[in-house]
């Protein structure tokens, strides 16, 4: 039997969907799963049937993250997640569709710099965002690009610099979080009902709009991303970061 899509691809009417499919995991990011994630997102940027993306992901959690486990003494692995991630969150700000995330749980690292780099962020009471990645020896950096633009140079300051974890509440008061759900159940309703909206808007004018506050917000600034990627990716290649990540992985298998 062939192995179950790390990353699920739907559409309905002219809403695209993408879900992470790793729950057991709580949709922890390994190489494979980032792999499909990049080559669907490249698929629906050609769809000219679908103005909309609808980003969520199956079981507890939205995205905790990167596999960890798999980059245990391996900088090489957690230098390929960085470069990865930098290639997912520059094509959701530059897709041609209007991306709109669900997100119920744990959006936590890599998976908060997705949501980040969505137009539209739904989340449910219990979710929860930030960057917690200093322990670990890995600067947030790649992650600088959209988070600026979303909620501004200040704020994303203390968000990365803080690594600390914020709810909803906070999220939406922060600009990263644009409607806070009452309940986890309606998370993806509301945001499916949200994007089958936009659907009814005229497809030339949401694309050219899109297209314009990426001129304007430096989302079509290649060194932008490149530069914060290195950034991040150098830090987890050295000493001071593998003996960090070594270290966390060990007390919590203990």
């Amino acid at each position: 039997m062939p192995a179950a899509h790390l990353i699920v691809v739907e559409q309905r009417g002219g809403v695209a969907g993408l879900t992470f499919n790793r729950p057991s995991q709580r949709n922890a990011l390994s190489v494979e799963m980032m792999d499909e994630m990049i080559a669907a997102l490249d698929a629906v940027a050609a769809r000219e049937d679908a103005p909309v993306l609808l980003l969520r992901g199956n079981g507890p959690a939205f995205c905790a993250g990167f596999d960890l486990g798999a980059a245990v003494n391996r900088p090489d692995v957690m230098v390929r997640y960085i470069e990865q991630l930098a290639q997912i969150t520059r094509r959701l700000r530059r897709l041609p569709q209007v991306a709109v995330a669900a997100v119920h749980g744990a959006a936590l690292a890599g998976g908060c710099a997705m949501v980040a780099a969505c137009d539209f962020v739904f989340a449910g009471p219990e979710a929860q965002f930030g960057y917690p990645v200093h322990r670990l020896g890995i600067s947030p950096a790649v992650n600088i690009p959209v988070l600026r633009q979303t909620i501004g140079d200040g704020a994303a300051r203390e968000v990365l610099l803080s690594g600390r974890l914020f709810g909803a509440d906070e999220a939406q008061r922060l600009g990263l979080v644009s409607r806070k759900v009452a309940s986890t159940d309606a998370v993806q309703p509301e945001a499916q009902a949200w994007c089958t909206a936009l659907c009814e808007k005229g497809i030339t004018a949401l694309r050219a709009t899109k297209q314009w506050i990426g001129e304007l917000d430096g989302s079509l600034n290649d060194a932008a991303f490149d530069d914060a990627m290195h950034a991040s990716a150098q830090g987890a290649a050295q000493s001071e970061g593998v003996a960090l990540l070594a270290r966390f992985w060990e007390k919590r298998r203990g």
